[in-house]
């Protein structure tokens, strides 16, 4: 009777065990897809994030009476910055173009080829609308996505208006 018994507490025991490891696995498989998905929808924003956070702390940082309007570069709507160093006036544009949101510093007036800007990060478009003291920056990611901010600009618009 004692043989019996031990085979059947061995054998609860084993099955109890494959209980808990299945569930351990299922719990497991369905934590991986959620965290599959959220990464996915993370890897997706950062484009828009990565570009509205970028050009936010820009016209926070120069936001002076007439440093920051839009400005049309061959053809492609940018964002201006002006700044003076060294006794020089520069303009920092941030614009996109094939597929990637670019910056570039040049000195004031002078021409410049977009190809040659900076890569702040890749998008499929970047658009700036300016309604008085506001500015609204949208950013298209590469998934699709849109996302926006709208800026006060304190200072009032510069520049040539777009």
């Amino acid at each position: 009777m004692k043989r019996v018994s031990m085979t059947v507490d061995s054998l609860f025991t084993l099955v109890l065990f494959t209980v808990f490891a299945v569930t351990v696995l299922f719990v497991l498989m369905s934590g991986a897809g959620v965290y599959k998905d959220t990464q996915t929808v993370m890897t997706e924003r950062y484009q828009e994030r990565t570009c509205l956070s970028y050009i936010t702390a820009k016209v926070n940082h120069y936001d002076e009476s007439g440093r920051v309007y839009i400005a049309d570069i061959d053809g492609i709507k940018a964002l201006a910055v002006d700044e003076q160093m060294g006794g020089l006036d520069y303009t920092t544009y941030i614009y996109c173009t094939d597929g990637e949101v670019k910056e570039i510093m040049v000195e004031k007036g002078q021409p410049f080829k977009p190809a040659d800007g900076l890569l702040i990060v890749e998008a499929e478009k970047l658009e700036f609308v300016q309604k008085d003291n506001l500015l609204k920056v949208i950013c298209t990611g590469e998934s699709g996505k849109t996302a926006f901010v709208t800026l006060h600009v304190a200072s009032g618009m510069g520049g040539d208006a777009a």
